[in-house]
């Protein structure tokens, strides 16, 4: 399949005859919408509170036949009509799949009247929230915690580079101790050993449920004697652990090495990630200040990450700057994914009054937000050495 961009109405192309191809298809929904707010000043953000609860409602019930039995669809938004939100998607999805909320933090504003308000929403719902997986990612994915990660590793290596394997040993249990009660944890407390080349792990058991024998394999010099109750792993497992330099011992037993930049957790509630990054994201591609309110690709890719396995397809029907489909890119380099996309995106005009209108004319891109959209894409695909993969469904 060809990544696609659909140039339209939404609800017109997911209701369209071509559409019907993605019904039951698609893995994760994602969608920034209008937040009702008037505060962009390039295009149009602001419709009567019962026109928008009409008009999301409409877009979010056409797109739920899109996706799969395990499918997942996130929705960007603030507290103007989070509320609103909330309703319809408890009426279009069904209170019980309703996944959770994530708080995604901004940056800090100095024109609040009352409370500075410095965070928006994600709203998450399964299409069958009992056939969902469990959202899991890698530690290093959430910015606070790959921030300590690395601390931790420079700190470790100082005393390895110094002092040596031992020291470095002796000291990481009183570190680690530090480290739990400065950040209020307690999971880094198993990740008690470093090796020669400063990798911080913990060591996991490799005795198995089972009929208790001997191991001998000459060609990684291990001997080891039946336990008492349980049995061993697999020849061939401790093979491919020495290989890889995973295979450790400890009072003469074997273990295998699991390194803290492996390791996981359930995702939290409360993401840094802050609305400036999106605007940064499109500063990197040298097109700074193209569009009002770039989501971050960072946050995309964790979503993308935490719901999506290899060869998914993502739908976004308010494509704005296309930064899922940057995200996608990334994450297929990055993750040897084959994820496609799908985007959907109106031929809204821009406000020749706004800055956003003069960058427009200053790139020579005609002032529309799906042309902005075509612009960076091919621009993001241009700087990183890559053909033009997706296909423009023009349905105006």
């Amino acid at each position: 399949m060809t990544n696609e961009i659909y140039i339209g109405d939404n609800l017109k192309i997911m209701n369209s005859q071509s559409f019907k191809k993605y019904i039951g298809k698609i893995k994760m929904i994602y969608i920034d919408p209008p937040y009702n707010t008037n505060e962009s000043k390039s295009y149009n953000d602001k419709i009567s509170s019962k026109d928008w609860k009409d008009y999301i409602k409409k877009r979010i019930s056409a797109s739920s036949k899109f996706l799969k039995n395990d499918g997942v669809i996130f929705i960007s938004i603030d507290d103007n009509e989070y509320a609103n939100l909330k309703i319809i998607c408890d009426n279009v999805f069904g209170k019980e799949n309703f996944v959770g909320t994530f708080i995604t933090q901004q940056s800090q504003r100095s024109n609040a009247k009352h409370i500075n308000t410095v965070h928006e929403y994600i709203l998450c719902f399964a299409k069958n929230k009992k056939k969902l997986h469990k959202f899991v990612i890698n530690r290093l994915e959430i910015p606070e915690q790959k921030k300590m990660i690395d601390n931790l590793h420079r700190e470790i290596k100082k005393i390895l580079n110094k002092e040596g394997l031992e020291a470095a040993n002796k000291k990481l249990k009183d570190i680690i101790k530090n480290y739990c009660y400065n950040y209020n944890i307690t999971w880094l407390k198993n990740y008690s050993n470093v090796d020669e080349k400063g990798n911080i792990y913990f060591p996991v058991d490799l005795s198995t449920p089972g009929k208790p024998r001997k191991v001998s394999i000459p060609e990684i010099d291990l001997e080891l004697e039946p336990l008492p109750t349980r049995g061993w792993s697999s020849d061939k497992k401790f093979i491919d652990l020495a290989k890889q330099n995973r295979l450790c011992f400890k009072d003469g037993r074997p273990y295998s090495k699991h390194y803290l930049t492996e390791s996981e957790d359930n995702v939290p509630s409360m993401l840094k990630f802050y609305s400036r990054q999106g605007t940064n994201d499109l500063k990197k591609l040298g097109i700074s200040n193209i569009f009002d309110t770039p989501k971050p690709v960072d946050m995309l890719k964790f979503l993308i990450r935490i719901s999506t396995k290899k060869d998914d397809i993502v739908l976004d029907y308010f494509a704005g700057s296309g930064s899922l489909a940057q995200a996608i890119y990334e994450v297929n380099a990055e993750d040897n994914k084959k994820l496609k996309y799908v985007l959907i995106q109106l031929d809204e005009k821009v406000n020749p009054k706004s800055k956003v209108y003069k960058i427009c004319e200053e790139f020579n891109i005609p002032p529309s937000v799906d042309e902005i959209l075509l612009f960076r894409l091919k621009k993001y695909l241009k700087r990183n050495k890559k053909e033009i993969d997706f296909i423009k469904c023009d349905m105006k």
